[in-house]
């Protein structure tokens, strides 16, 4: 059977989850994302990896997974929006492009950048920790 590897862009508010990567009894992005795709794909046929892990109440921007399944995605914009709808409200899809089986996002990124937020003061700023 044929395998299919795409490239997705999410965006997170971390603040209710223990990091990306699953962990038992512990709510995680990783999670939350596989139980969402198995939904919508239809299937457990289907792994993701992201492009690294991140700490517990870490929020993101332009997050790239890989998402490895033996589904093909036919319409890309229909499955995003779909894909959307089902998940979480503090969970957003981006983007969505398909890859080959060379590519790897933990070994093929080449850049990755961290904007610290702090606060101080007698009231935080709502992105600060």
């Amino acid at each position: 059977m044929k395998k299919y590897f795409y490239i997705i862009r999410l965006q997170f508010l971390g603040f209710r989850f223990h990091g990306w990567q699953r962990q038992q009894d512990v709510k995680t992005l990783q999670g939350h994302v596989e139980k969402t795709l198995r939904f919508v794909l239809g299937s457990g046929n289907s792994k993701v990896l992201g492009s690294g892990r991140t700490d517990a109440r870490v929020s993101a921007n332009n997050f790239p997974m890989e998402l490895f399944t033996k589904e093909e995605i036919i319409n890309m914009e229909e499955f995003l929006v779909t894909f959307n709808l089902n998940l979480p409200n503090d969970i957003k899809a981006l983007s969505i492009v398909e890859t080959n089986d060379s590519f790897n996002i933990i070994n093929n990124s080449k850049v990755k950048e961290y904007l610290y937020f702090f606060s101080f003061g007698t009231k935080n700023h709502p992105f600060a920790a």
